[in-house]
């Protein structure tokens, strides 16, 4: 799946979600979004040429014949409890005594 429907948009309205390596099922990018938002960072990693962590992960795991993994973990937010728990969750899987090996690729 690379779209939802419109009912589902409606339905999600902001939700925060995860991107996940399915090579080493390691959540490497949490985001809040609305819309199609979570299927957004494939679609540049493939249509555009900027560098970083999080496009070039996707690259190499489009590359090796995977596809990313996409969660949506909370949904029917309003913008401002998407932002905080997005905001928790970056900060809870970056606590170096929790997270020894894998750093988000989040800015």
């Amino acid at each position: 799946m690379n779209k939802f429907s419109e009912k589902s948009i409606e339905e999600l309205c902001f939700y925060v979600y995860s991107l996940v390596d399915p090579r080493n099922s390691k959540i490497f990018y949490i985001g809040k979004g609305r819309g199609n938002r979570v299927f957004q960072h494939c679609e540049a990693a493939i249509l555009e040429d900027e560098e970083s962590l999080k496009l070039n992960l996707i690259r190499d795991i489009i590359a090796s014949g995977a596809k990313v993994e996409h969660y949506i973990l909370r949904h029917k937010l309003s913008e401002k409890e998407a932002l905080q728990i997005e905001s928790v969750l970056i900060y809870f899987l970056t606590y170096p005594k929790f997270n020894m090996e894998q750093i988000l690729t989040n800015k």
